[in-house]
């Protein structure tokens, strides 16, 4: 059979070759992108057979096209399926007036495509050949009812449910796979109405379609629970007003699986929101999305997440580093993982192992990131309680065992320096008998806050090691920058100005410093810088206190 042929008119070469390549294997193209080169086609070309026609064009809109086609002799039989994105009722009955047969909404579903491109044109052939064989006087009855055949065999041979009822919505003529869906034979159907078969809680709104069929000429897409023989299906029905203006064409889709599945989606959905710490972003990380999940353990509403960076719940123990790190990995498309210590709305401290994947959409454009999020605050604080002086907030010396051994080790690998030094508080004991222990409780947890403030960059620890001891393990490029760190924390100690009326060196309380600076080499052992800072901090105790001994 000889193929037919269609004019795509559209200015965006995207979907011309996405209309191409669906259509390409069944009909002969003709494409346009402008509206005058598609009227001069349509107006020199005698076998067009179909239009299909995108309204938002930027010399004349496919409204104004439609209109000249349909008001010119030679193209005013050509019919017209507008391709658009605008939906809206008033465009739709625009579209209608103007002469359009139909809607296809974009972006194309290949399917949906196919079956209303066959179906007009089918019927374009049908009306073509009907109307012919009306103008020949000579034409036979034969001829008639073959046609009428071939009518009924297009019908059949559809995959979907396509019925012509009357006025009354009285079936005229069904084809196999409307009985197949409703369960009744076609002698049954021809003995029952459309309105009938609907369920009657929707039978006002089919009525209310009706109408605005009449009005239009052509409703799409809408959905409606209808009774068959033996069970209730979800529908989801086209409507078109034949030229006659006497009869619908139905075309029908059972869609019951499909609505199962979607609410059993909602459903998993609807638990994993409830039951998932989970967030979205655009590319900019901006929150789009957020569990309810998340909401709860957070304290903080959809509504105050909604357009905010997730840094609104940054804790200031989280290193700048950190995030530097993860962000490098999301802009190139890898996905992170890491542990992330945050701040609640009541102010307390959660913790989350999360795990952040870029989002990419149909057309692998990359267009957020997703983060799931598992709650680790009891862990952390258990992690914490055990590697964490009471007193002071410090790492206590079991920590500091752990971490002097990694940092060393890496610095071997790395070829590169470690600073460590210790610090003694001077005269504590003459300070605990001349205040109390309670006072001395107190200095030692302000001397915790000096070291803590000196310990912020990454790769820095600050310890408790035993009674009034303390050290630090940090990262310096030189000697001299090392010095310098270490004789800024003797002054920022002694500028607490904690009185000390028993210091044999001070009237504040003042603390003693050893420091060692090394570069590390294969050969430097743990015991050796260990026991030189050692070595420091008493030669520091012994040249009168209050100073750096530094090697």
């Amino acid at each position: 059979m000889k193929k037919e042929n269609i004019l795509i008119v559209d200015d965006e070469s995207t979907n011309i070759s996405i209309l191409v390549e669906i259509l390409k294997d069944t009909y002969n193209l003709l494409v346009a992108t402008d509206a005058v080169t598609a009227l001069e086609i349509a107006n020199s070309n005698e076998d067009i057979d179909l239009i299909l026609l995108d309204i938002v064009m930027p010399d004349i809109d496919g409204y104004e096209v439609a209109y000249k086609l349909k008001h010119t002799e030679k193209t005013s039989g050509i019919p017209i399926i507008f391709l658009t994105a605008k939906n809206d009722e008033k465009s739709i009955i625009k579209g209608f007036k103007r002469g359009a047969v139909d809607y296809i909404s974009k972006p194309f579903a290949k399917e949906e495509l196919l079956v209303r491109v066959n179906t007009h044109l089918k019927v374009h052939r049908l009306n073509m050949e009907l109307a012919n064989a009306l103008d020949d006087l000579h034409v036979k009855m034969d001829k008639l009812s073959e046609l009428e055949q071939r009518f009924e065999t297009i019908f059949n041979k559809s995959p979907n449910g396509i019925a012509l009822i009357d006025l009354d919505t009285n079936f005229v003529l069904v084809n196999d796979s409307y009985s197949r869906i409703t369960g009744f034979t076609k002698e049954e159907l021809f003995t029952k109405s459309c309105m009938e078969l609907t369920e009657e809680k929707d039978r006002e709104s089919s009525k209310e379609i009706l109408k605005k069929v009449l009005d239009i000429g052509y409703v799409e897409d809408f959905e409606k629970r209808c009774k068959g023989k033996n069970k209730i299906f979800e529908a989801k029905t086209s409507i078109t007003l034949m030229p006659d203006k006497k009869r619908f064409l139905l075309n029908m889709n059972d869609i019951t699986k499909l609505k199962n599945a979607e609410k059993k989606i909602a459903k998993y959905l609807d638990i994993m929101d409830k039951n998932v710490i989970s967030s979205s972003t655009d590319l900019d990380g901006i929150i789009t999305e957020v569990s309810e999940a998340f909401c709860n353990l957070s304290g903080y509403s959809r509504d105050e997440f909604i357009g905010k960076k997730h840094n609104f719940l940054k804790h200031s123990d989280m290193k700048d580093e950190t995030y530097k790190g993860m962000w490098d990995s999301l802009v190139s498309n890898k996905i992170w993982h890491g542990e992330v210590k945050n701040i609640k709305k009541d102010g307390s401290v959660f913790w989350f192992n999360v795990t952040i994947v870029p989002i990419f959409n149909d057309d692998n454009i990359k267009t957020g990131y997703m983060a799931i999020r598992e709650d680790i605050t009891d862990k952390k604080r258990i992690e914490e309680l055990s590697i964490t002086d009471e007193l002071t907030s410090l790492y206590n010396r079991r920590y500091f065992n752990d971490v002097f051994e990694k940092e060393l080790n890496r610095a071997k690998r790395k070829n590169t320096s470690i600073s460590l030094l210790m610090l003694d508080v001077d005269y504590f004991k003459l300070y605990n008998d001349t205040y109390g222990h309670q006072d001395g409780d107190n200095v030692l947890s302000k001397i915790g806050g000096i070291l803590n403030d000196f310990s912020k960059r990454a790769g820095d620890f600050a310890f408790r090691l035993g009674g009034e001891e303390f050290g630090i393990l940090f990262h310096e490029d030189s000697f001299e920058e090392a010095d310098q760190f270490a004789n800024n924390l003797l002054k920022a100690v002694e500028k607490l100005k904690i009185p000390h009326d028993k210091s044999l060196t001070s009237k504040f309380v003042t603390v003693s410093i050893g420091l060692v600076h090394r570069d590390v080499d294969k050969a430097t052992i743990l015991e050796d810088v260990y026991k030189q800072v050692d070595d420091n901090l008493y030669k520091a105790k012994e040249l009168g206190r209050n100073r750096v001994v530094s090697t």
